[in-house]
């Protein structure tokens, strides 16, 4: 019977629907946390024009309050008042009280929290900028603005009433939320214009309070903007789904439990204009009416109308049809309901679901079902809900701003994004590429359906590399070049995204790909492909499957483009780092020696590295300007000497050469030695950053591991490196010191010295005879032990290899102690050269020895101190110190900058 009204009615057959889902429960919007930090950048952003652009705000605010002012004051005087204390006390009570009858406690809540906030925020900053800035152009507009705004004490009502809209408006779309943010907006333009506060004091209380209720909202959650439930079972008829099981299948928290629900539900299969019903329940209810009056006006008459019999009786039989169809639907709507299942068992049902059917997950998919429906067939539902379109929204600008070629075309809306969906969908199956298994589409404002039937073959991912041969291989090539040929392009090629069938290899998951593809688009397509192909299935068969599939001249253009920037997600973490990449490569030019010369395509305007270089780059500025005393610099290059400057300088920079050889020297892998000095002369800039000689260590230690050389052996390297720049400083100092007769004037140590040192030899004595202490002493220098150890071992095989890394120790030492001299020389004075070697090897080991980034302070001190001692003016001594960092550390800046970003473009470090 319900069959056959129901065929009478708009409406569907009622059904019991099993629904396997997560609860409903408050989110955490990205798009909330998003809005916060840009609300919160407007703010600096405002304080920023009120202090570096005062003038022109002021003068903006001036003349449009000069043009309005005998209006506002005449006119609009009285209604402005009704209109702020209808914005300050009647729309914050009204609001609340509305929320308040519709028993949404936690939104109340939401929302005086996030006004408390913005009460701590407003005043905090007001606090901080009345203490640390009280003269500040950004103090006095920003107190006017809070003082104008405080009709409470304390209560600057403009923020509260934006992070109170701001929380309320998401509760739901109430046109008075919308009201109330236009006459706020009204209320403070007419403030601005009357003279009370400036334009920025008002954008920053505004955007401050919309960063409160904004963040304040993200922090607490609010409701899901998704169709779940009844809705969602809904949705799924409208698709044309005579539907009676719905399960979850995503990959969800670990905290977020599966229940199961009953629907009972009579909603539409396939759209249907239920405006018709209501127009019928119009009809009805007016026919009704205008009969009750007749009767009431004429009691007993008999009512036979205008219309003839046959009309009559056809207006009748009308009637009762419209009665017959508004009942029956009235019927079936009164049984729609949804109730828990706890006899179901929910987590049989969606790990049955999971694993007989795979589905290929997209970031612009937001929840993925299959849905059963009464004939039993199966059904893949692909929900893309509002809620989660800023995710995509922001991976777009992120790839835009990464990358320099734009591959893939995103849709900015839901439904855009639904219609691309689609689009591929059906142009993969005209075009033969995919099975045919598009089913239907529906939607609403917040989630929008896009259905396929579901299939059960397994993903590549899941499948073992022997269960595919090389015709398999092949024909998958032939599809995608198919595709090509239909201007299609996918964009994600990844194992998740292709099944194992009968007849071979399936790519799907076309719905994120892209129609009238570039050229750029389909090289990616290749490249993405043979990497999957090389983390599956090996590089040697992923190169020969290419080669055999591909024509030379696609392969010549895919081979720039390999690289793990572009890859999906899944292949990168196959090849986990570039070796892997690298070893693709070299296959491919093994295989096919035309690719070559074929040079990685720039596809990043930036990356982590990049970032990094930028960092130190405007943090090495920062402390550059802010250590040097320019004054003194100026006043040492004015009385110097041109010629022996230059020659300073020039000695300075062949100190890169000595550091270049030395690495070279002690690397048993083969180091351009160009290279080489190519990293010495960009840790220049390091150094600024980086305590004196780490900022160099670290850098050599890209540089290695970059060459292919182990972690391990790369840090043994870097520490012998150092050990023998020590090592060579003190046999120089020795060596100087024995030269120069100094040795024999050194008197013996005074006896309370003695004692002392004694006394330290007996306590470490005493401790070592510990046994765990001693075995705690090993366990930490073992390790550094076992790393320097096999390059000892090696230098003692490789003699020529020490006497060229001593050459190359001498050669930096040398010339840091020319350098020194001949800016000692500029200003007319000069010592000799034991003297000289000595004063500075022992004031820049010193100086060296305080970690300050560069030694910035220290090294200048002990300089300028040896040089005291040595018998130079101290103002003499003072100005070679500055002039001599200035041509080894300051002056070095602009190289360092360059040679870094050298080596960054040539992929050296």
């Amino acid at each position: 019977m319900n069959d056959e009204l129901s065929t009478q009615t708009p409406l569907g057959p009622r059904r019991t629907v099993v629904l396997v889902d997560a609860p409903q429960q408050w989110v955490r919007h990205p798009a909330d946390l998003v809005g916060a930090i840009f609300a919160l950048l407007f703010t600096v952003f405002s304080g920023f024009l009120a202090v570096y652009a005062q003038t022109t705000t002021l003068a903006v605010t001036s003349d449009v309050r000069t043009a309005t002012s005998d209006v506002i004051q005449t006119v609009l005087l009285v209604p402005i008042n009704v209109l702020e204390g209808l914005v300050s006390f009647v729309l914050p009570a009204f609001l609340f009280g509305f929320t308040l009858l519709r028993r949404r406690w936690r939104t109340i809540g939401t929302a005086l929290l996030a006004a408390l906030i913005a009460v701590g925020i407003a005043q905090i900053i007001s606090m901080v900028a009345e203490r640390w800035w009280p003269q500040s152009v950004f103090t006095s507009q920003y107190v006017e603005a809070l003082t104008i705004q405080s009709f409470i004490s304390l209560l600057p009502y403009v923020s509260v009433i934006c992070a109170f809209l701001t929380v309320m408006g998401s509760s739901n779309r109430s046109q008075i939320v919308r009201i109330g943010w236009w006459l706020l907006g009204a209320v403070l333009v007419f403030s601005v214009l009357q003279g009370q506060q400036t334009i920025t004091g008002a954008l920053i209380t505004v955007s401050l309070g919309m960063s409160a209720g904004m963040f304040t909202r993200w922090m607490i959650g609010s409701e899901p903007d998704r169709a779940t439930g009844k809705s969602l079972v809904d949705l799924a008829r409208r698709a044309q789904i005579d539907l009676v099981e719905l399960v979850r299948v995503d990959e969800l928290p670990k905290d977020e439990e599966i229940k199961a629900w009953n629907v009972i539900t009579t909603a539409p299969i396939g759209y249907s204009d239920l405006q018709g019903l209501a127009q019928l329940r119009k009809f009805l209810t007016s026919i009704v009416s205008s009969e009750t009056a007749e009767a009431a006006n004429e009691p007993n008459a008999i009512h036979t109308g205008t219309l003839s019999n046959s009309a009559a009786q056809s207006t009748h039989t009308a009637e009762i049809d419209a009665q017959h169809i508004v009942s029956a639907a009235e019927t079936l709507q009164a049984a729609d309901s949804i109730s828990d299942a706890p006899h179901i068992d929910a987590h049989s049902l969606r790990e049955s679901a999971c694993k007989n059917y795979t589905y290929a997950s997209s970031n612009e998919v937001s929840r993925n079902y299959i849905a059963t429906d009464i004939r039993g067939e199966k059904f893949h539902v692909l929900v893309l809900d509002e809620d989660q379109k800023i995710l995509g929204l922001l991976e777009d600008i992120w790839e835009r701003l990464r990358l320099k070629l734009a591959f893939r075309r995103r849709p900015q809306t839901l439904a855009e994004a639904a219609e691309q969906m689609t689009l591929m969908i059906l142009s993969t199956e005209r075009a033969g590429i995919a099975p045919e298994r598009f089913w239907s589409t529906s939607g609403n404002e917040s989630s929008i359906l896009v259905v396929n039937r579901a299939i059960s073959d397994p993903a590549l991912s899941q499948e073992t590399a022997e269960t595919v041969t090389d015709a398999h291989l092949d024909a998958f090539w032939a599809d995608l070049l198919h595709a090509h040929q239909q201007g299609l392009c996918h964009g994600s090629i990844e194992s998740n995204h292709v099944t194992v069938t009968g007849q071979g290899l399936q790519l799907r998951a076309w719905q994120s790909g892209s129609i009238n593809a570039p050229d750029t688009a389909r090289r990616i397509d290749l490249a993405q492909t043979v990497s999957m192909f090389a983390s599956v299935f090996g590089v040697q068969r992923a190169v020969a499957s290419l080669k055999r599939s591909i024509p030379l001249d696609q392969i010549v253009a895919l081979a720039p483009f390999l690289q793990r920037t572009i890859m999906p997600s899944q292949t990168r973490e196959a090849f986990k780092g570039n070796k892997k990449y690298q070893e693709l490569r070299d296959a491919l030019q093994l295989e096919v020696p035309e690719t070559s010369s074929a040079e990685p395509v720039a596809l990043r305007r930036f990356s982590i590295k990049t970032i990094v270089t930028v960092t130190i780059g405007v943090v090495a500025v920062y402390l550059l300007l802010g250590s040097m005393n320019f004054e003194d610099v100026s006043a040492a290059i004015q009385e110097a000497s041109v010629v022996w400057m230059v020659s300073s300088f020039i000695a300075g920079l062949v100190t890169y050469i000595g550091a270049g050889i030395t690495l070279k020297a002690y690397t048993p892998e083969r180091l351009p030695l160009r290279d080489s000095i190519l990293v010495q002369v960009a840790a220049s800039v390091v150094t600024l950053v980086a305590p004196a000689g780490i900022g160099p260590a670290a850098l050599n230690l890209r540089f290695l591991q970059k060459r292919g050389v182990a972690t391990t052996a790369a840090l043994a390297t870097v520490s012998l490196v150092q050990l023998a720049q020590l090592v060579t400083t003190l046999l120089l100092l020795f060596v100087l010191t024995l030269v120069s007769g100094q040795i024999t004037s050194f008197s013996a140590p005074s006896a309370p010295t003695l004692t002392v040192i004694g006394i330290v030899l007996v306590v470490i004595g005493t401790l070592l005879l510990i046994p765990k202490l001693r075995a705690w002493i090993w366990a930490k220098i073992k390790p550094s032990l076992e790393q320097v150890w096999p390059r000892m071992v090696w230098l003692g095989t490789h003699p020529q290899r020490i006497l060229l890394g001593l050459v190359g120790s001498v050669i930096m030492s040398a010339a840091f102690v020319l350098c020194f001299g001949f800016a000692l020389k500029s200003f007319g004075y000069e010592l000799p050269i034991v003297t000289l070697a000595v004063t500075y090897l022992v004031a820049n080991s010193v100086g060296s020895a305080v970690p300050s980034p560069g030694g910035i302070g220290p090294v200048e001190a002990a300089l300028t101190g040896g040089l005291a001692i040595a018998g130079i003016p101290y103002s003499v001594a003072f100005s070679t110190a500055v002039l001599y960092r200035l041509f080894t550390f300051w002056g070095r800046v602009p190289l360092g900058w360059v040679a870094l970003r050298i080596a960054d473009r040539k992929n050296i470090i």
